[in-house]
């Protein structure tokens, strides 16, 4: 699957185990229940790997604190993909 062409997808990532870590943390963003991203990716599983770490990446940068660096190493595995979706004319 070398060379697969890149098509953008909506994922949809459930924060619902996170939300009052983060809000302890005083991070403002990605607090609702369930976040949408688009993303660029060859495959649907990538998709999801890159939907995470865009997430992570916002909040990281939504709050600049070692705490914050902290709890995203701790909440990467407590954060879910809920769906996927290849987004049309993409």
């Amino acid at each position: 699957n070398k060379g697969a062409k890149k098509m953008m997808y909506t994922v949809e990532i459930n924060m619902k185990k996170v939300k009052k870590k983060l809000i302890d943390s005083g991070v403002k963003t990605h607090l609702k229940p369930i976040v949408t991203v688009s993303v660029e990716a060859s495959t649907p599983d990538e998709a999801c790997a890159n939907a995470i770490d865009k997430v992570l990446k916002e909040i990281k940068e939504n709050k600049r604190t070692a705490k914050v660096v902290e709890l995203i190493k701790d909440i990467r595995h407590e954060i879910s993909v809920v769906k996927v979706r290849r987004q049309q004319n993409g």
